[in-house]
């Protein structure tokens, strides 16, 4: 038996109800959301196995968006893992179907899937100044309310900083990569010329490789440097892009991060040497006689 004539279904045609909840989920938004920042993500990849080297969020827009947990984060923000105290704040952003597609038509952001935001693009809340990354999307909740989909539900964590390379345009959120992204220091030899400009990009004349410039201090020829795309390698000269200078790498350590007051590494390394050894002849054995070592 076919449906009722006198009730017709919402995908027909009939939007008056349709528009009168966008209406309302719309001005909701306006009048207790926040205007967040959209990030898109570029991802760029190796051509062999398709692997991802490292993501570039250059571009940005805001559209209004509302915080649906008004009661702090979501569960377990902090917790003890076996690689130390893990912070995963997760946060649960609403925003209009509506809006966002008007956003995205005037913007035009390189999204990997169009129509809707994104897993792995992040978020900037202006109010807690911190970047959360989308984890899910959730298109369909509630379900056709009305026979139409009026918002769009997301979930993020608080964003772990890589080799990420982010330049938006925006001091308050880029200034976070050059704060807390993974940064090594090279000491370089007397006899260069010129000085490093912060913020260019550096490259290696041997290696091949590229960083790019945090500090430089000219005093004690320590550069530090951010999203390197390898490893330098001594003796080989430094070469900014935008300065011009010139200077030869003396030494570094790839494992000490000069960004976190927590990393061990290097401590680790330095204390296990004597105990084991770590060569490809021996690598799961002690360092000669290890009665010996004490």
């Amino acid at each position: 038996m076919p449906t009722s004539p006198y009730f017709p279904p919402y995908y027909e045609g009939y939007s008056g109800e349709q528009n009168l909840v966008q209406d309302l989920v719309d001005e909701q938004i306006k009048l207790f959301g926040s205007d967040i920042y959209y990030l898109p993500r570029t991802i760029l990849k190796e051509n062999t196995l398709d692997d991802v080297i490292y993501s570039k969020f250059e571009s940005q827009f805001q559209v209004e968006m509302l915080l649906s947990n008004v009661e702090g984060f979501g569960e377990q923000s902090e917790f003890i893992s076996k690689f130390g105290l893990r912070i995963t704040d997760e946060v649960k952003f609403i925003v209009s179907a509506r809006r966002w597609a008007e956003s995205e038509a005037q913007y035009s952001p390189n999204l990997t899937v169009p129509g809707r935001p994104n897993e792995g693009d992040l978020l900037y809340f202006p109010l807690t100044q911190d970047i959360y990354e989308i984890k899910f999307v959730e298109r369909e909740s509630p379900f056709y309310q009305f026979g139409k989909i009026q918002f769009i539900i997301m979930t993020a964590e608080i964003y772990e900083i890589g080799n990420d390379k982010i330049d938006t345009g925006i001091e308050e959120i880029d200034e976070i990569e050059t704060l807390f992204s993974s940064a090594i220091a090279l000491n370089m030899k007397v006899g260069g010329t010129d000085d490093f400009i912060v913020g260019e990009v550096v490259t290696g004349s041997i290696s091949n490789e590229t960083a790019e410039v945090k500090s430089w201090d000219p005093t004690t020829r320590i550069i530090q440097v951010i999203n390197r795309t390898g490893t330098f390698v001594e003796d080989e000269s430094l070469t900014g892009d935008d300065s011009g200078a010139v200077w030869v790498v003396s030494t570094f350590s790839t494992i000490e991060n000069t960004n976190s007051e927590y990393d061990q590494n290097k401590y680790i390394e330095d204390t296990a040497n004597p105990l084991i050894d770590w060569g490809e002849v021996n690598p799961f054995g002690e360092y000669g006689n290890m009665g010996d070592s004490f």
